[in-house]
């Protein structure tokens, strides 16, 4: 009977933390989307745009790169770009779909030391044809100047065309002499002047489409759960917003699962590309933040300020108890796993990392990785294991594969994985499973001297590293109990590191994107 409640008391245990790691999960993405609405109502009051790009980085462009330049590098601020042969691009990188009839001034600042010429390149989707709008030649010393968007003269594949609508891909195209240099600046999508500004001191009012709102009011449309129902009403919508003078504000339900939130949002932006989508649970809290934030786009100095002092602290922690750790093993232990877990989780939950370190992020990374490492110094792990490690490890991905399988839809094509990625996330699940298993999970059963709260934990981190993707967070906890108890019994990395790939890029394979939207997690994956 005591075999029975205890198993009975973890099973409710395991289910209660699945539940929760859900709703975690659904209130960081509501909290997402309150803070990028709410950024949007301020622009819209405001009457700037949030579409400016400062080329002083490579994460300030696509791919990082310049296309077929003869060379080109960041310095002061700048790009500075060398012309070869063809004409060169540059991308500039969109998170959404762009309405050029509310955005139709393309603001450029830009130089040469010869003859250049620009072109602007829109795509209206990722399978559309390319629209090019040739703009007046500019020659040495060329500075700042506004491009027409709305200009009759665009040409697709030589042919005149109409001025595209939407953007989702828009890129820079300089035609130059070779080894001509051509410096940016900057870059911006000026709002339209018959936009109307926001009023924030109106009152939001929800409202089924296609009521129309009372003239002392602002509407917010709401829409439905149903798919079917929910197409009707963003038409709906569409016809009511015909002009740029007004956004569309749209209520996004939130009783849905976080894909589906996500699968909808992205819906609208296709259908209404000017569309404001606010959380249904964060309503009011979105307009008062959006008052508070009076249009203020930038990231303010403090808040940059705060996340060095913050990488200090850690890295000072860390030093101090690798030169000074506790006598006494088991507060030592569980010191030792709460702090190789607190920096991954302050980069993923609270600093929004996206895949692209900036310096602290890099320094707090580098700091994370030197503080594990000495940890197994010496090491009480192995590389390889038993052959029963090898089957129990393996027998993971065969589950994730009946699962995949059982849940395709086999309408629609695999995703596609290529050999490069899966060395990549090889070497991936390596160190995810040296940081849970052999630092973390090892630490918590030193700690607590109990298998399964030990497994418990270690999954529970994993689970919180890959937020806030429900999917993958209750994946990672379930995946993370069998890889954290087996570690505990073999104390061996290789079959665990290949068990946690193959069943990762099996379920990303296999799995709808209704179920596993992506394998993205922190701010990468709201994109």
């Amino acid at each position: 009977m005591r075999r029975f409640l205890i198993a009975a008391a973890c099973a409710a245990l395991l289910v209660a933390t699945a539940w929760l790691l859900d709703r975690f999960a659904r209130e960081q993405f509501t909290a997402h989307l309150r803070d990028q609405a709410a950024l949007a109502l301020a622009l819209a009051a405001q009457g700037e745009t949030p579409y400016r790009w400062h080329f002083d980085s490579p994460d300030s462009i696509i791919a990082g790169r310049v296309f077929d330049a003869a060379d080109f590098r960041f310095e002061n601020g700048e790009l500075v770009v060398r012309s070869g042969a063809a004409p060169f691009d540059v991308g500039l990188p969109l998170t959404r779909p762009i309405d050029l009839a509310l955005f139709p001034q393309l603001h450029i600042a830009t130089s040469a030391d010869g003859p250049a010429s620009l072109r602007v390149v829109v795509y209206d989707s990722m399978q559309a044809q390319e629209k090019v709008l040739d703009s007046a030649a500019a020659g040495p010393g060329v500075g700042a100047g506004d491009i027409d968007l709305a200009a009759p003269n665009w040409r697709a594949a030589g042919l005149a065309t109409d001025a595209p609508r939407v953007a989702a891909v828009l890129r820079l195209r300089i035609v130059a002499p070779p080894h001509t240099t051509v410096r940016l600046l900057s870059a911006a999508l000026l709002r339209s002047a018959r936009a109307q500004r926001l009023d924030l001191a109106r009152v939001p009012q929800v409202l089924e489409p296609p009521v129309a709102a009372p003239t002392d009011r602002t509407a917010v449309y709401r829409l439905p759960l149903g798919e079917a129902p929910q197409k009707v009403d963003i038409a709906a919508i569409g016809q009511m917003y015909t002009t740029p003078a007004r956004q569309p504000l749209i209520l996004l339900p939130q009783r849905a699962r976080v894909e589906q939130q996500i699968a909808l949002r992205n819906a609208v932006y296709a259908a209404l590309p000017s569309a404001i989508l606010l959380p249904e649970g964060a309503l009011d809290a979105t307009f008062l933040e959006a008052r508070e934030q009076a249009g203020v786009a930038a990231v303010p100095r403090g808040q940059q300020a705060t996340r060095w002092i913050v990488f200090a602290l850690y890295a000072s922690v860390l030093v101090w108890m690798r030169l000074r750790p506790p006598r006494a093993l088991r507060p030592r232990a569980a010191v030792e796993a709460g702090l190789a877990l607190i920096g991954p989780l302050w980069l993923i939950l609270v600093d929004g990392f996206d895949g692209k370190p900036d310096l602290p992020q890099l320094l707090l990374i580098v700091a994370i990785l030197l503080y594990a490492v000495s940890l197994s110094i010496p090491r009480d792990w192995c590389w390889n294991g038993s052959r029963r490690a090898w089957v129990r490890a393996l027998a993971i991905p065969l589950a994730a594969a009946c699962i995949g399988v059982l849940t395709h839809d086999w309408s629609e094509a695999l995703r596609p994985i290529g050999s490069a990625h899966v060395l990549r996330y090889l070497a991936w699940a390596l160190l995810q499973q040296y940081l849970i298993c052999a630092v973390c999970t090892e630490r918590w059963y030193q700690a607590g001297g109990n298998r399964f709260f030990a497994a418990y934990l270690g999954a529970l981190g994993f689970a919180l590293l890959h937020t806030p993707n429900a999917a993958l967070m209750l994946a990672t906890l379930a995946g993370g109990l069998c890889w954290c108890t087996l570690y505990l019994r073999e104390r061996a990395l290789l079959p665990l590191a290949v068990s946690h790939a193959a069943s990762a890029l099996l379920l990303l394979a296999l799995l709808p994107r209704s179920i596993l939207a992506s394998a993205e997690v922190s701010a990468r994956f709201f994109q």
